[in-house]
């Protein structure tokens, strides 16, 4: 037979991991555990008496320690037969023990309570005994495929509640994913890298004005430097390129505006450069974009899946658990 987890897996199509990313062996174990509780206890009385223990006490041994067990019932045999005894709150156990008490227990009519996890009995038993019917939870783990006193007939609701907890476990990790949102490796992270990288190069700050090596401070020269020529008085108001039309030089007018037309060309390569680097960073940030909708979209096809796989499992369940319930 197929191991629990093997079971849910094929339940989930969720790996189950030995450690680290979740749902690991060891939660899968908790949801099989927890599982296998419920459904016990959801049992009808009948059923419980079939997977339970019989505790004996004596006069030796006049108190059992549950250990989470849930008790079933409490026997004390009074010489000749055995007398079923009735439970009593802790808080009035000293009263059973007073025979003025209405609570007073007898031989005929013993009285049982539980103080921090102690099952007590009044009278106490004698050589004869006493019995404690319990009902232990199992424990179930991963690698099992199979659960010692439990119903056999139900043992396939366990891997039903473990499979969907182990969805629940797995769509609550969608809220956060690291291929998208990481700090600095997720595509989102990326994506802002990118855009760092357009604003340092265009408009981020003051430097990309006044930093020597930005593009547009190149640009911003090579027009400076143009602008001068023509009518900035560079080098002087009478050999700018308006000084020397005002004095017809045409030589000179000639020169000035040969040189303009050279930096006008210069500002007209940092341009390019600048665009050809801006349409990097930009492509990088499409690209990026891109890849955070591609990773959201299957994402959401599978917590899709998801969604209705435990809606399934979970009317399977409810449905397995009623039958149980009523048999």
């Amino acid at each position: 037979m197929a191991t629990f987890q093997a079971q849910v897996t094929g339940l989930t199509k969720i790996t189950i991991s030995s450690s680290g990313t979740s749902p690991t062996e060891a939660q899968l174990t908790q949801f099989l555990t927890d599982g296998a509780k419920e459904i016990i206890t959801a049992l009808p009385i009948a059923k419980k008496v079939l997977y339970s223990t019989s505790n004996a006490l004596d006069n030796s041994t006049t108190n059992l320690t549950l250990g989470g067990s849930e008790v079933l019932g409490v026997m004390r045999d009074d010489g000749t037969i055995n007398q079923p005894c009735r439970r009593i709150p802790s808080t009035m156990s000293g009263r059973s023990q007073d025979s003025a008490e209405m609570t007073f227990g007898t031989a005929s009519d013993p009285v049982w309570w539980v103080v921090n996890n102690i099952l007590s009995i009044f009278p106490e038993p004698s050589s004869s005994g006493a019995t404690v019917q319990t009902l232990a939870y199992p424990a179930v783990a991963y690698s099992d495929s199979a659960i010692t006193k439990f119903p056999d007939e139900a043992e396939y609701l366990v891997s039903l509640y473990a499979s969907i907890k182990t969805l629940q476990n797995t769509m609550g990790d969608f809220l956060s994913n690291d291929s998208i949102d990481h700090a600095s490796t997720g595509a989102l992270a990326l994506i802002n890298t990118a855009l760092d990288r357009i604003a340092s190069y265009n408009w981020g700050d003051s430097d990309t004005f006044t930093a020597g090596s930005a593009q547009l401070t190149r640009v911003k020269n090579a027009l400076d430097q143009a602008s001068d020529i023509i009518n900035g008085n560079a080098p002087s108001t009478s050999t700018d390129a308006f000084g020397a039309q005002s004095s017809e030089d045409i030589e000179l007018t000639g020169s000035a505006l040969s040189i303009a037309a050279t930096e006008l060309n210069r500002a007209q390569q940092h341009l390019s450069e600048w665009s050809a680097i801006s349409g990097v960073a930009s492509s990088e940030a499409q690209g990026f974009i891109a890849e955070a909708q591609a990773r959201i979209a299957r994402d959401n096809q599978k917590y899709q899946w998801y969604q209705g796989q435990q809606a399934k499992l979970q009317a399977d369940y409810d449905k397995g658990l009623q039958i149980i319930m009523a048999s």
